[in-house]
């Protein structure tokens, strides 16, 4: 346990009012302190503080209080009050984001009881923000955004379902933004877990697809069974300046763009191995035979990411892979059944009944990931839209950024900082769209 101040180490960059909502409190303990009541949640005096104020509890329970306790949790992690009896400071918060408290007093006897529930959320004071003066200047434009969550190709509205943890937030707004740092100084991305409660920052970097669309990138995928939240303070703040007038974002803009993880679903493809490693919230739940494309039609390697484009029974001609009869027989495999699309030049996981002899062994097909039947309707019915497979070792190029849902995942770590007008060490900010595929690329191989 901390004896000293509180510090909740988030980035602050978010701005809205505060509220207070109670709940009831946790059950009574013998010989231990009533619960505290929370009386008030307030803003510090500075960026990203709250005060949670609260009255002693009515009976210690026959031995001294000897402190107070605080938890952002609901009572997981408690960390020690370093204010005044009646007042708990909390520190480096996020702006913007709220937060839901709860208090308890302790004794010899031990923790006493939880407090009823309060919320709250930082602010920062009025004029302290460079970005967002209290007088705007004039002439002046208005900017909002919109939000899409499976900006990805994923196929779904990503506000309605919850998606794999592949999926990629898109702010996009209404004209060009001149500065774009200031845009990222007003975003913050956290993820709290659904299981405990517990908020955390996510590591991570909005890169720009070009002067009006930004997309988040987490450092690693985002975490399973979880509601990410990205808190936008970019009501007020001005954006630069575009000709003679300032770009200023509008009220709309502070708000809280929300979305809801799957499980943490990843596969893992070993062309060496020739085997389909599933994970599940991190632990081993299926191992597959898999056997993917052969000499000169090489699977890529690289990180693909599953939609909604999926069909319970495709056909796969060597007349749309526009194969030379001299070079490579003719074929027609008619009705193949569950086929889940992972680019759009043509790459599926299906089920391959002629190829049961080389699933595990050895490479045969023209770059999809030949499956066992039970398999292919396996991964067909578990995965949804945002789930991550991952290539290594086929023989072939990396996806390229364009082809494809998991296509942005696949541009280096260094590289993507680059499209962070935050992040990037030239202060310049690389807006180039993303690359994809030949135009003359099959649209199926086999």
């Amino acid at each position: 346990m901390r004896s000293s101040a509180t510090f909740i180490t988030v980035a602050a960059t978010a701005l809205l009012g505060l509220s207070v909502a109670l709940s009831a409190p946790a059950s009574a303990a013998n010989g231990v302190p009533d619960a505290p009541v929370i009386t008030t949640v307030t803003g510090g005096s500075a960026s990203g503080q709250l005060a949670v104020n609260y009255t002693p509890p009515a009976s210690d329970g026959g031995s001294p209080v000897l402190g107070y306790e605080v938890s952002l949790d609901g009572g997981m992690v408690w960390f020690p009050c370093s204010g005044e009896v009646g007042s708990c400071p909390l520190l480096n918060l996020v702006n913007g984001r709220p937060y839901t408290v709860v208090v308890r007093a302790t004794s010899a006897a031990g923790p006493g009881q939880t407090s009823a529930a309060a919320s709250g959320t930082p602010a920062l004071p009025a004029g302290s923000d460079p970005d967002k003066p209290v007088t705007l200047p004039k002439p002046r434009v208005r900017v909002g955004a919109s939000f899409n969550a499976a900006s990805n190709s994923l196929g779904v509205d990503g506000t309605r379902t919850k998606l794999g943890v592949g999926t990629l937030p898109k702010l996009r707004f209404t004209r060009a933004i001149p500065d774009k740092a200031a845009v990222e100084r007003h975003l913050a991305v956290t993820a709290t877990s659904n299981a405990t409660g517990a908020t955390k920052a996510v590591r991570g970097a909005w890169g720009w697809m070009d002067d009006r669309s930004a997309i988040f990138r987490p450092y690693k995928y985002w975490p399973g069974n979880s509601t990410i939240t990205v808190t936008s303070n970019l009501d007020g703040v001005v954006m630069g300046k575009s000709g003679a007038s300032y770009v200023v974002g509008a009220k709309s803009l502070g708000t809280n763009y929300v979305f809801q993880t799957a499980r943490s679903f990843i596969a893992r493809v070993d062309g060496a191995t020739h085997k389909m490693k599933v994970s599940v919230d991190g632990e081993r739940v299926r191992t597959f035979p898999i056997s993917l494309g052969k000499a000169e039609w090489e699977t890529r390697n690289g990180v693909k990411v599953i939609s909604t484009e999926k069909e319970p029974k495709h056909t796969y001609t060597s007349v749309a892979l526009d194969l030379d009869p001299a070079d490579e027989e003719p074929y027609e495999l008619k009705d193949i059944p569950w086929n889940t699309r992972l680019t759009p030049t043509g790459e599926f996981m299906h089920a391959a009944p002629w190829a049961l002899s080389r699933l595990g062994r050895w490479n045969g097909s023209h770059g999809c990931t030949n499956m066992r039947v039970e398999d292919a309707k396996w991964i067909y019915e578990v995965t949804v839209p945002g789930d991550v497979v991952v290539y290594t070792n086929t023989g072939g190029a990396t996806v390229e950024p364009g082809n494809g849902p998991g296509g942005l995942w696949n541009i280096p770590w260094s590289q993507w900082l680059a499209k962070s007008a935050l992040v990037s060490v030239t202060g310049s900010v690389d807006t180039s769209k993303v690359t994809g595929p030949s135009s003359n690329l099959p649209a199926a191989t086999a």
